[in-house]
């Protein structure tokens, strides 16, 4: 297996990981695709991806081109690769691409395909209350997240967990899935399974507006859309022209009317029980126990939030 040359393709923190993985068992990365250095952070300082610095500090050769196009393709002929690893690497793959490397083009997908084809699938899947996700290794297709399964690892969600947590559980496992794929792989050892159209759903990246918490729904989708978008960016709610992000909550069983603040522990009402911040940040401060936000914080009981 270490002989095979691996061009490995991905931006973010958890396709780094799974990159230093394959350094760390030896494996021959002929090449690292990733997105060019981009401006981050309030300093809007020029920064490389987590993958580009992985790379480099393994002395891998580093390419970041805008696009796929002609060029970036003849550089990927070049290295003439046994195989292609993709892991969150933001650019569209041509389908002339895809057949470039003998063993051709895999992605590491964190949910249990077709569920949840797409940008978030960590979120929709708290936020849809699943009891379950994993780890779909794919071959790429044409059409996004569509390709055969070639391997599946699932687990159960824990009902408390966050965005975060769930996705160092899920980078864990899909490092450990990825070890175990390889071999089998290179072997010829993989059963193919296609994807069940009929079952296919969709995680679309969400925008700002989609956080905000609707208190008119139940207090367990509540409780789901703060877990799942949090601790960063976070749900948010409106209360006197400010807004407000709840980090971390606890649902009460405690009626009112919906979208109250019901009593001074700042207990809010949903359709079907309540919701007690934990953690709270208030706008331009630090997020905060809901014992000290309260300390500074002037409200008054049963006024109206996003109101």
């Amino acid at each position: 297996m270490k002989d095979k040359k691996i061009i490995f393709m991905g931006t973010p923190d958890i396709a780094a990981q799974h990159l230093n993985i394959l350094i760390e068992n030896n494996l021959n990365i002929v090449g690292v695709f990733t997105q060019p250095p981009r401006k981050k952070n309030r300093g809007m300082r020029i920064e490389k991806s987590d993958v580009h610095q992985i790379a480099e500090k393994n002395n891998i050769a580093v390419f970041h081109p805008t696009s796929i196009d002609d060029t970036a393709i003849e550089q990927v002929k070049s290295l003439e690769p046994d195989l292609i690893i993709v892991i969150a690497y933001g650019l569209i793959l041509p389908s002339k691409f895809l057949n470039i490397s003998k063993y051709g083009c895999i992605n590491i997908h964190v949910s249990l395909l077709p569920r949840w084809r797409g940008a978030a699938p960590i979120e929709h899947a708290l936020l849809a209350g699943d009891e379950k996700t994993g780890i779909s290794v794919i071959s790429i297709s044409p059409k996004l997240d569509a390709g055969d399964i070639l391997m599946q690892e699932s687990f159960a969600i824990d009902k408390d967990i966050n965005s975060d947590d769930l996705t160092i559980n899920l980078t864990n496992l899909g490092k450990k899935t990825l070890m175990e794929t390889l071999p089998l792989l290179f072997e010829n050892k993989l059963i193919r399974k296609k994807q069940d159209e009929n079952k296919v759903t969709y995680a679309n990246k969400f925008i700002s507006e989609d956080r905000k918490i609707n208190f008119y729904n139940s207090s367990d989708d509540v409780y789901n859309h703060i877990r799942a978008h949090g601790p960063k960016p976070g749900s948010w709610f409106t209360y006197r022209g400010e807004r407000i992000k709840i980090i971390k909550a606890k649902k009460i069983n405690e009626l009112g009317e919906s979208s109250t603040i019901l009593n001074k522990d700042f207990m809010i009402a949903c359709k079907d029980g309540a919701i007690l911040p934990l953690l709270i940040q208030r706008e331009g401060k630090k997020v905060v126990r809901l014992e000290d936000f309260l300390r500074g914080f002037i409200f008054s009981i049963q006024d109206k939030l996003n109101a």
